[in-house]
């Protein structure tokens, strides 16, 4: 008997305890009203299709979603070009999208480069999404996209979040991609869409800027947009350590290529936010990596031709100009020209190694499929197109060399307040060349001439740059660049 009533006791203190373990579990997680007292958001931004980091980002989420309370994972855009496994895959940037998906973003923006890959294929990878993606101040209605969302409400736990979305445009009035690639779809400056989505602040708890704006304009939205709680944002592949509050708004960015991810945790009491802070969290210190996710990136990149060697690099390449020079080199080259200009931000390598060049370092090198675009001009035209683009700022401390050359050097003569005004060209043997009206061919991306006006129009090749680059390395077997070619006196 007495045996009987020990089973009994053991038996209800076992139930009963469980049950008050759950209790205290949900009591950490919830408060007194019923929502919850911690929400995280872990973001990223500018990931350029890098891969490799995305098992750890799997395992940071998860480690999130343990820690209680609600988790929202977002990106502020900028998630391809960069990464041949990404770029070049049978379906360009579907690897990514089944990644995001895999981990479970909730809401993403535009970046400039998500559209590099031109509408057609932006359109399969958005439908393709689990996530939406949202932007305000894009106006595709009648493109081949559709029209995005401006924003998007998330609920988690009895509380509303609105994520409003905003992306940068240049002296165009269009982001930092090939123009080509914005048919029929026009920006408005995002100052001047504020004003029309200050309401939604009352139609929601909490108000998130979701960006791709870069950390000066997203410090100038805090103080036209003081609605906002926290900004989220990108494009400036700014790593701020440290949390950032800009009249009073929150606001964190995690660098580039997914060393960091940033968590913006937020606390309530009822449904009002008592406290937010930021942290960035470097992915390496992660620990152990998601194991799916990793088979998963694995199978992504079990590309064996990318890893053919095409070349050899004598010695180290370690400056931007020393990898453009094999570019423009071989641009040169494929045309028969005499010259070739390319872009500086179109050069995504900023160094090569010494030893084997394989083709996975080339699309490294340049990830967009640009192709060459062939104009003949005489040294008056070469020069307008070097001073323009030289003068374009108004600042002449942040005046710098846009455009690597190859057939020659030049040097851009400057006044005393810093504005270029003559530049002289020389030819492969160092000649000063002096001849205005003799015609040179030379070679350019399609993304310059669809840029820049100077340079449209001109005859249209079928030649890749990356097509270009291997064909001029098989010719060369060995290259090597150490020497200057464009100077500013």
């Amino acid at each position: 008997m007495q045996n009987d009533k020990r089973k009994v006791i053991v038996y209800f203190v076992r139930r009963w305890g469980i049950v008050l373990l759950l209790a205290v579990t949900l009591y950490c997680c919830k408060n007194e009203s019923g929502t919850p007292g911690k929400v995280v958001i872990v973001s990223t931004n500018d990931m350029h299709a890098q891969l490799a980091r995305f098992p750890l980002l799997a395992t940071l989420i998860q480690q999130k979603k343990t820690e209680g309370g609600e988790v929202i994972v977002v990106d502020a855009g900028d998630r391809f070009s960069g990464n041949p496994y990404v770029d070049h895959a049978l379906e360009r940037g579907e690897p990514m999208i089944r990644l995001m998906n895999k981990v479970g973003y909730d809401v993403v923006t535009m970046g400039n480069h998500d559209f590099d890959y031109g509408q057609k294929i932006l359109k399969k990878r958005l439908h393709e999404a689990n996530f939406p993606v949202v932007c305000a101040n894009m106006l595709s209605e009648k493109s081949e996209l559709g029209q995005l969302p401006a924003y998007q409400m998330i609920e988690r736990g009895g509380l509303k979040f609105c994520f409003f979305s905003l992306i940068q445009t240049g002296a165009n009035h269009l982001p930092a991609t090939n123009p080509a690639n914005l048919e029929d779809i026009s920006f408005r400056y995002f100052k001047d869409v504020v004003p029309e989505y200050k309401q939604l602040a009352e139609e929601c708890d909490v108000m998130i800027g979701l960006t791709h704006l870069g950390f000066a304009n997203d410090s100038l939205l805090a103080l036209v947009m003081p609605e906002l709680e926290v900004i989220v944002g990108g494009h400036s592949h700014t790593v701020i350590r440290e949390p950032k509050k800009v009249n009073g708004v929150l606001i964190g960015q995690a660098g580039s290529n997914l060393e960091y991810a940033g968590v913006t945790t937020l606390r309530f009491e009822g449904k009002k936010l008592v406290d937010k802070s930021y942290q960035l969290v470097s992915l390496k210190d992660i620990g152990t990596p998601d194991q799916e996710i990793a088979l998963l990136v694995e199978e992504i990149s079990n590309r064996p031709e990318f890893k053919k060697i095409i070349g050899q690099a004598a010695e180290d390449l370690t400056r931007k100009e020393d990898v453009a020079s094999l570019m423009t080199d071989a641009m040169r080259d494929a045309v028969g020209g005499d010259f070739a200009f390319y872009n500086k931000g179109g050069v995504r390598l900023n160094e090569l190694r010494k030893g084997e060049i394989t083709m996975e370092k080339i699309y490294k090198m340049e990830p967009f499929s640009n192709y060459i675009v062939v104009h003949e001009w005489n040294l008056n035209k070469m020069e307008d197109f070097i001073l323009k683009d030289y003068n374009r700022g108004k600042d002449p401390g942040k005046r710098y060399i846009n455009y690597y050359i190859s057939g020659g050097k030049y040097e851009i003569i400057r006044n005393l307040q810093g504005e270029g005004i003559e530049v002289k060209f020389y030819d492969a043997r160092g000649k000063w060349l002096k001849d205005k009206q003799k015609k040179y061919k030379i070679a350019f991306s399609n993304y310059v001439a669809s840029s820049n006006e100077l340079v449209k129009g001109g005859e249209v090749t079928d030649i890749f740059i990356t097509d270009a680059i291997a064909v001029y390395l098989q010719k060369q077997g060995t290259v090597k660049y150490t020497e200057q070619r464009a100077f500013v006196k």
